[in-house]
């Protein structure tokens, strides 16, 4: 009776653990699904900042001919969203513009190892031309 009893308590204590342990992994995959939702969400929003911002440019270099005034508006309409994007890179080609934007998503986990970094990282490119023709 005395070693039944004992078996029991060790199986007991098992079950414990391997819920703990299912707990741990279920934690660890809604912090993973948190950190894929907020990657995706950036991407989201830089994508929308990268189509506003080449439009305005696009317009203003359609108005003025001059690719650092398209540039300057471009930084303001970046500054204007709220975004933390910045500007990579400004292209003028005829009347398009093309602009390259970059931003890093937020993460609780992905951001902070080196090997998943890279990750978190977001470059977005949109290319524009003036609505007026």
């Amino acid at each position: 009776m005395a070693a039944m009893r004992r078996r029991l308590e060790l199986e007991s204590g098992l079950v414990g653990k391997l819920i703990l342990a299912w707990l741990l992994v279920a934690a660890l995959l809604v912090v993973l699904a948190l950190d894929v939702g907020s990657i995706l969400l950036a991407r989201y929003r830089a994508a929308d900042v990268a189509q506003d911002v080449a439009f305005a440019a696009a317009e203003t270099f359609a108005e003025t001919g001059d690719v650092e005034a398209a540039r300057a508006v471009a930084l303001g309409e970046i500054d204007r969203s709220g975004a933390g994007a910045r500007l990579k890179h400004i292209d003028v080609n005829g009347r398009e513009v093309t602009v390259v934007l970059v931003d890093r998503a937020g993460t609780l986990l992905l951001g902070r190892f080196p090997f998943t970094e890279d990750l978190t990282k977001v470059t977005v490119t949109d290319t524009a031309s003036p609505s007026g023709g």
